[in-house]
């Protein structure tokens, strides 16, 4: 039976969740809550509301730590689990050699992340490479290593978006230049979307080898608590096309993703 000690009733939770994504509660109510504490507060002190250097792994694990103590009685629907937002995009950027910014957000202690537009055009496309040496993946690795020995048996690191498909092509050319290159350079367009897939499997991988599953499931920011490997899938460039954008550009992705 799961045990946290963040969450006095974690087991019910699971068991809760679990019927409801089976389609057995429709005649519940589920429901997380959020309750003030001092550790936003600090938060805020600290970093501000803006651009902010990389934090320290360790900082990072300490207030996730003291932010979700504090939930540990309240019998509510959610499952207690440490985002690593400052990874949540621009690591994939940064594993090719991208300029990795930082975001803090007081409102919910998040520092995330992004990169400036890699690429001046796509000549300069094949120079790309995987690197597990990078010092990004390593980053990646060390926080990660360092997230899940602190949460072990107290609470669960979430899994973490995906930066696949036209989203990656973003922090290749950035956003107008990658709809643009859909029209005038598909097939470049094409290639990078296959490097991604490579790329978000990597650090896909690397997360369930080293973080493992909870209760047979993936805690999730977005969800809670999911049966089995769930990846955390975006497909916002897609607001603003057309469903066949979608269809030609978004759907195979995906579903590559989905079949590994």
């Amino acid at each position: 039976m799961l045990q946290l000690d963040y969450k006095r009733n974690a087991a019910d939770v699971v068991a809760r969740l679990t019927r409801l994504y089976q389609r057995q509660a429709a005649d519940q109510v589920f429901a997380t809550f959020k309750i003030p504490h001092p550790a936003l507060d600090e938060f805020a002190r600290t970093y501000g509301d803006g651009e902010c250097p990389y934090p320290d792994p360790a900082t990072r694990v300490a207030f996730w730590e003291r932010l979700l103590a504090a939930r540990a009685d309240v019998e509510d629907d959610s499952i207690p689990a440490a985002y690593m937002s400052e990874m949540d995009q621009g690591l994939y950027g940064g594993m090719v050699g991208g300029e990795v910014r930082f975001m803090a957000h007081p409102d919910n202690g998040w520092i995330s992340s992004m990169v400036a537009p890699l690429l001046s055009d796509w000549s300069e496309f094949d120079r790309l490479r995987i690197d597990r040496s990078a010092l990004w993946f390593q980053r990646y690795l060390a926080q990660l290593d360092a997230f899940v020995a602190a949460a072990a048996g107290k609470f669960a690191v979430s899994h973490f978006i995906l930066i696949d498909s036209l989203n990656f092509v973003f922090e290749l050319v950035g956003a107008t230049n990658t709809y643009v290159s859909l029209i005038e350079q598909p097939e470049l367009v094409r290639r990078a979307v296959d490097f991604a897939f490579d790329l978000n499997i990597l650090i896909q991988d690397t997360f369930f080898e080293r973080a493992g599953l909870l209760a047979g499931g993936t805690a999730s920011n977005m969800v809670q608590w999911i049966e089995g490997r769930i990846v955390s899938e975006s497909v916002d460039p897609f607001h603003m096309t057309s469903v066949d954008y979608f269809e030609a550009w978004g759907r195979e992705p995906v579903e590559r993703i989905l079949r590994h």
